[in-house]
């Protein structure tokens, strides 16, 4: 790692070290402040915007100057379940739009505590099948979501195989929450290497999200049956408590014969693409997201 990128690196941990939990300023603070955040990350110019409202549901096309008419990938935000919005990732799903050449739809979904399971998955389902009913003759349709956003869009194929219904083209998933047991070691090994993340709050919120059985294949979706899944790019930073979920569900998705590609990035942390204006390893790796998809559409 050269000195610049390192600096970087320790300013952007400093940073997220420093940020409160929604536990010290409360939920609707906590919201705010990542609404807040996404002033120092504004959308190149060129990529347009299109609201939307599909059913009760504001949403966004995300429309670069060159992309491919039939290429469209619907975007699920992170924020554990209880934050995120349009707006707070909307540099994040721009990006994508630019490096896959596509239109990109990013949503706003009901968010727990107010709204817990299966609410903001069933936002999640109603956008997929306003896609399909609208474009599923047409376009190609591929997903993409970080963090809890990442879970929610594997929650939605685990749905889609258990009825049997059409699936997308193909699937990216940045930093995987697919484990809301949060159980697995990596929570331990890389707890002092996460900036971002700990174990303990991530149970907090995960019971925020639900009081249901967490090891429900629609709640945990790493422990559905993935056969007969279309491709998917993991991609999740070394240093990661969450590292395990995505090492797990590639070794599932292998098993059941599905075509995965997992990229583990050397010495970066929980969905460092945000950061992409400031950290070229961000810009790269939404480039491979990019790359990845047009394979596939």
């Amino acid at each position: 790692m050269n000195k610049q990128i390192s600096h970087i690196l320790s300013a952007i941990f400093k940073q997220l070290r420093s940020r409160p939990t929604y536990e010290s300023v409360g939920i609707d603070n906590y919201r705010l402040l990542l609404e807040k955040s996404a002033i120092a990350f504004k959308p190149d110019k060129s990529v347009n915007r299109l609201p939307v409202r599909i059913k009760t549901i504001d949403a966004q096309w995300l429309i670069p100057l060159h992309h491919h008419e039939n290429r469209i990938v619907m975007y699920t935000h992170g924020g554990g379940y209880i934050a995120g919005s349009i707006n707070s990732h909307r540099d994040l799903a721009s990006r994508i739009a630019t490096a896959c050449s596509a239109k990109v739809l990013i949503f706003n979904y009901r968010l727990a505590p107010e709204h817990p399971f299966p609410q903001g998955l069933k936002d999640v389902k109603t956008v997929y099948q306003w896609l399909l009913d609208n474009y599923g003759n047409t376009h190609k349709i591929s997903l993409a979501g970080d963090s809890a956003g990442a879970g929610l869009t594997l929650a939605l194929l685990s749905g889609l195989l258990m009825e049997k219904s059409p699936l997308p083209v193909c699937s990216v998933l940045l930093s995987p929450w697919i484990d809301l047991e949060c159980k697995n070691k990596s929570h331990i090994k890389n707890q002092e290497k996460d900036p971002m993340l700990t174990q303990s709050v991530l149970k907090k919120t995960a019971r925020l999200y639900t009081d249901q059985d967490l090891s429900n294949p629609l709640i945990s979706p790493i422990n559905n049956n993935f056969s007969g899944i279309t491709p998917i790019l993991i991609q999740a930073g070394e240093h990661e408590i969450l590292i395990d979920d995505s090492r797990i569900l590639a070794q599932k998705l292998k098993e059941s014969g599905a075509t995965v590609k997992l990229e583990i990035w050397e010495d970066m942390f929980h969905v460092w693409h945000y950061f992409s204006k400031y950290l070229s390893e961000g810009r790269q790796a939404i480039q491979k997201t990019g790359d990845f998809i047009q394979q596939y559409s």
